[in-house]
């Protein structure tokens, strides 16, 4: 039971802290795009990101991150309220099957579009960089150099929670069912 309150304080913690985050980070950005002038000089040269020459594909990696912290946030409350059960041993509860297989997909989510974000990210970069420098590299180096850029630890691991609340989430849905059969038995 104490392991229990445990996790349950730290993904407290962690989903009240993910939500100042953002908001500060919202407010940030508000300030940055509508007043820049209220920005410390220093912080000022992060208003290039709204002026930049490069068109809409520039954007995608900022608005999908943005994105993906939003989902983090969902699926951390969806743990948390998957959680709650476990504090008075209601571990057959069809909630908690449910919140772990939602909180599951989207980390996965967040996983795999992290990494196609990334890779279409750094392709374009690279297609920039060759235009400007006229400058031809192996098309072998090219796609190992893409792929390390793009796939990266965090997003891996991403991927790797989320199967594993899946996974959790069809033991849980198995143990429901199993207990299910055997109160009628008795």
């Amino acid at each position: 039971m104490k392991t229990i309150k445990t996790l349950r304080t730290l993904i407290n913690i962690l989903f009240y802290t993910l939500i100042a985050v953002f908001a500060i980070g919202f407010i940030f950005i508000l300030l940055l795009f509508f007043f820049p002038n209220l920005i410390p000089m220093p912080w000022r040269g992060f208003s290039m990101v709204f002026n930049q020459p490069f068109g809409w594909k520039i954007y995608l990696a900022p608005v999908s991150t943005i994105v993906n912290y939003m989902l983090l946030i969902v699926a951390v409350y969806l743990l948390r309220k998957g959680t709650s059960s476990f504090l008075v041993s209601d571990f057959y509860n069809e909630k908690v099957t449910t919140n772990f297989k939602k909180a599951g997909n989207i980390f996965v989510f967040i996983g795999v579009s992290t990494i196609i974000i990334q890779l279409f990210t750094v392709i374009y970069v690279l297609s920039i960089a060759n235009n400007i420098m006229q400058m031809k590299t192996n098309f072998l180096i090219t796609i190992i150099n893409t792929l390390a850029a793009a796939v990266d630890l965090k997003s891996a691991l991403s991927i790797i929670i989320g199967l594993f609340f899946m996974l959790f989430s069809k033991i849980f849905e198995n143990s429901r069912v199993l207990k299910q059969e055997n109160d009628l038995t008795i």
